[in-house]
């Protein structure tokens, strides 16, 4: 078994684990599963995968973010996958949402989310080896290095503005149990992957300002 291949049944691994653990999380706080569960699954795991992808660069010095760097770009690929897959279903269950007005009632984080998709398919165009050859190792790494981060912070507007109202009607104890949420002290699942990305964005806005420090000392 080539390299490649086994880096690829690791991503694969690592994301069908992350899909298993929401998966089992929305069914024990809805208390049902079906297309609509597993669409939010869909899109909360390439978020997930996003992030993850993201944090591995500053933990690459460490053991654990070693293993993780390896299969970067394999990571990376899921995720956009994944992301289409929510998008593809999402269209599907337009009669849930009212058809398309609940697309133009939505339509900021709409707008959020087609800037995430369309920065991560310029991310997966240029992740093909032929353009990596033709960009230069350099300028790809810039290029998707900047790509990377304004498609989370897309995807992080996204969820905070379409989840943001049901979060505050959670904390102030006003969502009931009903035949479609069993557990309403649990909370949304959103939340946690709200929390997650904030970290992400946390982590890089320091190291960003550390290296701007660094490199301001070295030029002194």
């Amino acid at each position: 078994m080539s390299e490649s291949t086994k880096r690829w049944l690791r991503a694969l691994e690592i994301s069908l684990f992350i899909f298993s653990l929401l998966s089992l999380y929305l069914f024990l706080r809805r208390g049902y599963y079906n297309i609509y569960i597993i669409n939010k699954v869909f899109g909360s795991t390439a978020v997930v995968l996003a992030g993850i992808t993201l944090l591995i660069g500053p933990l690459r010095k460490i053991p654990f973010g070693v293993i993780f760097m390896a299969m970067r770009r394999q990571l990376g690929l899921i995720a956009f996958g994944f992301a289409l897959i929510h998008i593809f279903f999402s269209l599907y269950q337009t009669e849930r949402f009212g058809w398309f007005s609940w697309y133009f009632e939505e339509w900021l984080p709409v707008v959020f989310g087609i800037l995430a998709i369309t920065t991560w398919g310029y991310m997966a165009y240029i992740s093909r080896n032929i353009k990596i050859q033709q960009m230069g190792a350099d300028i790809w790494r810039k290029r998707l290095s900047f790509a990377g981060k304004l498609g989370f912070v897309a995807l992080f507007l996204h969820l905070t503005i379409m989840k943001y109202p049901g979060w505050m009607k959670w904390i102030q104890g006003q969502v009931k149990q009903t035949p479609e949420l069993a557990n309403p002290t649990y909370p949304p699942a959103s939340i946690f992957v709200f929390l997650l990305m904030l970290i992400v964005i946390l982590c890089r806005v320091f190291i960003f300002f550390r290296q701007r420090n660094d490199n301001m000392q070295e030029g002194k």
